[in-house]
């Protein structure tokens, strides 16, 4: 496959918890010409497994709340509702993560993963792509503090009857992304759980 774009250069220009990276390049537009140089910066690449809880026979599904630096500009709770999320390891395969990711943050071990969707979340301004899966697991009663120390986490987990969020879903009352794609799929394919 011949490719429809050029890299001109490439370098990085900040390293924190985020990677930001200066991109020079030239794509092929559909005239079949090249574009003029484009200059963009990218944060970048990373991988993620994220993970949709649920329990099959309580019909119940487990979300976690934390604090979201990126909700300070906003006048609203900086606490969102989410499901499980988080960067997949170097040399980790998503699935392997994903059942990390699930334990450390809900405390669910999975026993089933059913893949649902791989996409690229902000392909505009991100190189990350998302490995989104469903996981069949216990859930339980009350909620439970959890996270890594080392990560400086602290996630509020609760499970919820299905219906229950489905109502959150329709109030607007998940705004994160991620959250919303698992969960508007689930509620379209709930009948073949």
């Amino acid at each position: 496959m011949k490719s429809n774009f050029k890299i001109i250069s490439k370098k990085n220009i900040y390293s924190g918890f985020f990677e930001m990276n200066e991109v020079i390049l030239k794509y092929k537009k559909y005239n079949g010409s090249w574009s003029k140089e484009v200059k963009r910066e990218l944060f970048g690449g990373s991988q993620v497994a994220a993970v949709l809880p649920y329990d099959p026979i309580k019909k119940e599904i487990v979300l976690i709340q934390q604090f979201r630096p990126g909700t300070i500009s906003k006048n609203l709770n900086n606490y969102l509702n989410e499901i499980v999320a988080g960067i997949i390891d170097h040399g980790e395969d998503p699935e392997v993560a994903a059942s990390r990711e699930c334990y450390e943050e809900t405390g669910c071990e999975v026993n089933k993963l059913i893949p649902i969707q791989g996409y690229f979340p902000a392909p505009g301004s991100s190189e990350s792509y998302y490995h989104l899966f469903l996981a069949e697991i216990e859930s339980f009663e009350g909620d439970r503090i959890m996270g890594l120390e080392t990560e400086n986490e602290d996630i509020l987990v609760k499970s919820y009857k299905s219906s229950q969020v489905e109502k959150m879903l329709k109030k607007g009352e998940i705004l994160n992304g991620l959250s919303l794609i698992a969960l508007q799929w689930f509620f379209l394919n709930i009948n073949k759980f």
